[in-house]
């Protein structure tokens, strides 16, 4: 078995080892030009279309001499979401975060090679199976929803994530056990104890490669204890306004009488409910279980409410934080994909409030 220390990352790629660096995978020509045309967009706005033209030619024909490669890694990181947004499922989060820069510089390799001392899990049968919780709380819910994949090929699954999350997705999936987030040297207590582990995010690549394969069905379950506090709130209108990516105004919606699911903050035109939105999972799932339906902005808000099956609609925020760098995923959802979000049942992504309101309101 190789050790992480035995691989330079900046010269050599343990991602072909595994079979789906880009050696492996044919360019998706249609994906890339949209990826080139949405970088240009985004870094050149004061270029002339000629200009923009003659740039495009120049990258397109250097990636046919000499690979995926040839771009950067903001490139590549548009190329990826571009191609998943088309439905080209071939490969997920892999070569293409490698040397992402100096927060996430050689994410994706370090992330599969790190953890050698533990078999990484390649989908046959084992006693328990450890999952590794990635990134934040929304999603870690999302990526629970392919849990069952794996539960039904093991004797038994314990999953790494947030503590809030651990009643519910108890509940919700009968038999998975959860586990507190640890840092890597701690899990060497329960060597012996677990037969193999895989990063949550690679059970994408695992189970849903194709579109086919997301089967959109709700698989949260809020507690009845709650779902009769709450009942008070029934049939309304939720809404969260503010996140990572940026925000909305919510006096622009024009909605009546709205539930807040917005932690941290409060806004007069929208009521604070009984619930703590912060800590409080259990009751923002049930929370959301009573609601008519819930309007927010992408935050862990759109998982849990569409985990549920509730319709949800996603608008892309307006003021966009700096962090985000006008190149959120939800662009490409919503060109692709119809604003259809695909792991999810009923919920639709709008490219402002503009559009919300003409597709939305009754």
């Amino acid at each position: 078995m190789i050790s992480p220390a035995e691989i330079d990352f900046l010269t050599q790629q343990p991602e072909a080892v595994r079979g789906v660096g880009w050696r492996y995978r044919p360019v998706n020509w249609e994906a890339l030009a949209s990826a080139v045309d949405h970088s240009l967009d985004a870094a050149s706005d004061r270029a002339s279309p000629l200009k923009r033209a003659r740039m495009k030619r120049a990258l397109l024909k250097a990636v046919k001499k000499n690979g995926i490669e040839a771009i950067d890694h903001r490139l590549r990181y548009n190329y990826v979401r571009a191609r998943l947004a088309l439905g080209d499922f071939s490969d997920y989060w892999g070569w293409e975060f490698r040397n992402a820069g100096s927060n996430g510089e050689n994410w994706a390799a370090h992330l599969y090679w790190e953890e050698t001392w533990l078999p990484k899990w390649g989908g046959g049968g084992c006693d328990r199976l450890l999952v590794l919780g990635e990134q934040g709380l929304g999603d870690a819910v999302f990526a629970a929803s392919i849990l069952p994949d794996a539960m039904c090929r093991v004797r038994e699954v314990v999953y790494e994530c947030d503590d809030r999350l651990h009643s519910l997705l108890s509940r919700s999936l009968p038999g998975l056990k959860c586990k507190s987030e640890r840092q890597f040297e701690d899990r060497r207590a329960d060597y012996g104890k677990i037969d193999a582990y895989i990063p949550s995010f690679e059970l994408l690549r695992m189970f849903r490669r194709s579109r086919k394969a997301f089967p959109g069905l709700p698989y949260l379950r809020p507690s009845p204890k709650r779902v009769d506090e709450l009942q008070k709130y029934y049939g309304r209108v939720g809404i969260a306004w503010r996140g990572r990516q940026g925000s909305i105004e919510p006096g622009k919606l024009g909605l009546d009488n709205p539930v807040s699911l917005q932690y941290k903050e409060t806004h007069p035109l929208v009521e604070s409910p009984e619930v703590d939105l912060w800590e409080d999972i259990e009751g923002i799932v049930a929370l959301c279980s009573v609601l008519k339906k819930i309007v927010t902005i992408p935050t862990t808000v759109h998982h849990l409410a569409g985990a549920l099956g509730k319709r949800v609609e996603i608008i892309v925020p307006e003021i966009r934080n700096d962090e985000a760098l006008n190149t959120s995923p939800w662009d490409y959802s919503t060109r692709y994909n119809h604003g259809r979000l695909l792991w999810y049942l009923d919920a639709q992504v709008f490219d402002n409030i503009e559009t919300w309101r003409s597709g939305s309101l009754e």
